[in-house]
């Protein structure tokens, strides 16, 4: 999801590799969950899709009809954590009926996942976006580096820890590569729909395509990145256009 804040304004003014050491120690995020509670939208890539699907054994359909549901983000439908409130969570991270007097009053979101124990229930296979929080992307001429979001975690101590390590993501630059490819790709989407769709309906013909394309499709794999490639490359020839 954009930010409109420049890379100045958000991060401590450096820009990072994987290899490199950031104070981002937050150990283990003990008696924290503050970023869980934050009420954030946490936007889903397929390669979050594809983890959910494998670890919990749920369809995208069946996640829609649990944690996730569907928003308008940057101008193209995408997925979403389904947030809740606090009172309405249960143990693992499933829903529970709130007591009549906590439901009149204002709660916190939180994330779906997020369970009574205050930690989180799918931590192995968490999705991108909280992997790399506090750590955030700056792009610039079809690439990232990473920055360090300042002011945002409330339990970072400062300790360092390097950027490829707070992932812990194998095969991180194939990751990466994926990254790339799928900003491209929602980019170029993005440009085709800019100005010539005043009624939306081109729109919406991109958004089902790329839904049922990366989203709506058996993803029960075992290569992740290879399987993505093969539906990119036709997602650029559906798309007409070439990186």
């Amino acid at each position: 999801m954009w930010r409109e804040e420049s890379v100045e304004e958000l991060s401590d003014g450096r820009l990072y590799t994987a290899n490199d050491l950031v104070k981002i120690g937050t150990d283990d995020c003990r008696g924290c969950a503050d970023c869980c509670r934050m009420g954030p939208v946490i936007v889903l890539d397929p390669l979050d899709v594809f983890e959910l699907n494998r670890f919990l054994g749920q369809s995208f359909e069946e996640l829609l009809n649990d944690t996730i549901e569907l928003k308008v983000i940057d101008g193209l439908i995408l997925p979403v954590l389904k947030l809740v409130k606090e009172t309405e969570q249960g143990a693992g991270g499933q829903p529970r009926d709130a007591a009549p007097q906590q439901a009149k009053q204002e709660e916190p979101m939180v994330c779906p996942y997020l369970g009574e124990d205050a930690r989180c229930t799918i931590h192995a296979f968490r999705p991108g976006i909280c992997r790399l929080y506090p750590l955030g992307r700056s792009w610039e001429n079809g690439d990232f580096r990473y920055i360090l979001q300042v002011n945002e975690c409330t339990h970072c101590n400062g300790t360092k820890i390097k950027v490829k390590k707070w992932l812990g993501i194998p095969n991180l630059a194939a990751y990466e590569d994926f990254c790339r490819d799928w900003h491209h790709l929602l980019a170029a989407a993005r440009r085709i729909l800019e100005g010539s769709d005043p009624q939306g309906r081109l729109r919406n013909q991109i958004c089902v395509y790329l839904l049922q394309q990366f989203y709506l499709c058996d993803w029960n794999v075992d290569d992740f990145y290879e399987v993505f490639a093969e539906r990119l490359s036709g997602a650029r020839r559906h798309l007409g256009y070439a990186l």
